[in-house]
């Protein structure tokens, strides 16, 4: 079996799934730019949930993922990739991406890293300090976009989330950030998988990993005007640095911009 420098088993085509969640009776439409994409890089995705009525983000990127992640699991599946569908776009080739991931696994699962500030979806300053507390660094934002890691890392990451979800849906939160955030704005945000991702990193941080760096992840606020600039600032958010997949939740709502930089293959270097 092949492994990383850090000793971590390789991500290879056959151990490996890349997933994301298709419920919108125009899927085909909505997911337009990650689909072309993936098929440029030869990156084998697969649509869950297609045809289903959506029911939140919870229900499908916890819930019904988890579910996923287990059958997928039991097919000796070892790593797995989480996109979003809607704005998320690979830009290098599937061989790029395992070589960059492979070189970031340390065990951890990887998330991407958002925008500083005052976190969405909470909004709440100290929710950010919890943050960047657990993690030992400043200006932590994780965003939910993108996910990567070993399918056993992300499942226990979801025991943990439905498990903190059911505290604040039955109104007995845990001492530290659940509670005060439960106290300020109740059950407001339990269905959002962001916020409870975010709130479990301050509880288990050994098995969070934010890419800072933008090795594989980068999130965009602005259109880069050179896709192979670089910054060492975390704030900068129109460099894409050595990032293979990129997602802006900003950007992909005017689609037709977006999709057509996919479709002249505009995003390729």
């Amino acid at each position: 079996m092949k492994t990383t420098t850090k000793n971590q088993p390789a991500a290879t085509y056959e151990n490996t799934v890349f997933l994301t969640v298709a419920a919108y009776d125009d899927y085909e439409s909505q997911t337009i730019a990650l689909r072309k994409s993936a098929a440029d890089h030869e990156i084998p995705l697969t649509l869950c949930d297609v045809g289903k009525p959506w029911q939140g983000f919870y229900h499908h990127k916890i819930e019904m993922m988890s579910e996923h992640l287990m059958k997928i699991r039991d097919e000796r599946k070892r790593f797995a990739f989480i996109l979003d569908s809607r704005d998320v776009v690979f830009i290098e080739h599937l061989d790029s991406i395992f070589k960059k991931f492979n070189a970031l696994n340390d065990g951890r699962t990887i998330f991407n890293h958002d925008m500083p500030g005052a976190p969405w979806p909470s909004l709440k300053d100290y929710h950010c300090l919890a943050m960047e507390e657990a993690m030992g660094s400043e200006h932590v934002q994780l965003n939910a976009g993108m996910i990567a890691g070993d399918i056993e890392t992300i499942l226990k990451i979801h025991r943990h989330v439905m498990a903190l979800r059911r505290e604040l849906i039955e109104g007995r939160p845990r001492g530290g950030l659940l509670e005060r955030l439960y106290q300020d704005i109740g059950t407001g945000h339990s269905d959002d998988d962001q916020y409870l991702y975010q709130v479990c990193m301050t509880y288990y941080p050994e098995l969070f990993r934010i890419d800072y760096d933008k090795e594989l992840f980068a999130v965009l606020m602005s259109y880069p005007k050179d896709l192979r600039e670089h910054s060492d600032d975390p704030r900068r958010h129109d460099v894409i640095n050595n990032a293979a997949i990129i997602h802006s939740p900003w950007l992909s709502r005017d689609r037709s911009r977006w999709t057509d930089r996919v479709l002249q293959n505009r995003w390729m270097r």
